[in-house]
């Protein structure tokens, strides 16, 4: 992406640019990359596909990269593996409040070690748990990698490394009551 406008020496970053996420973090990036651009010889421009991002709504939903969606238009259904799970939130444990919404979601390639396209996170602490991974995410992060990682337990962000079921299986990604 090249903020440079029709019009010389005019950049534009931020909420003006057209198709590109409207969020302040982003802006603040961009513009730091354009002037280290302007000013100090660098050529990294903005990544507006690998960037976190929450909703900080009573169920937190977090994510950083690709939607299945985006990934399956992008490079064919048969290209895709989607992996997904139902979670039991340590705060939850206590509480036995209702886990029927708590998910998470993983859209890889699935070719060689299954490059992760987009990470999907719904439930507490979501911006805590989609942080990391975006640095992650940024170093090429792959299902392989993922699931070779030990967790930190007791954390809702080791859920990540036990996603074994995917779409195309069709397995149902709900707990079972014995692990629950």
């Amino acid at each position: 992406m090249n903020e440079q406008t029709n019009v010389p020496h005019i950049f534009a970053v931020g909420d003006v640019l057209h198709d590109k996420p409207q969020m302040a973090s982003i802006a603040l990036q961009a513009g730091k990359l354009l002037s280290r651009r302007l000013f100090a010889c660098s050529r990294e421009h903005m990544d507006y596909e690998i960037f976190g991002f929450v909703l900080f709504t009573p169920l937190e939903y977090g994510a950083v990269g690709l939607t299945e969606e985006s990934a399956l238009s992008r490079f064919g259904e048969d290209s895709i593996e989607v992996y997904h799970a139902y979670y039991k939130p340590s705060s939850y444990l206590l509480t036995q409040r209702s886990i029927e919404h708590c998910y998470l979601k993983v859209v890889a390639l699935r070719e060689g070690a299954g490059k992760i396209l987009g990470m999907h996170f719904l439930g507490p602490n979501a911006g805590e748990v989609v942080q990391g991974f975006v640095t992650a995410m940024r170093c090429g992060l792959t299902v392989e990698s993922l699931l070779n990682t030990v967790g930190i337990h007791i954390t809702n962000a080791e859920e990540f490394i036990k996603l074994d079921v995917t779409k195309r299986s069709g397995l149902d990604p709900k707990l079972t009551p014995c692990c629950s």
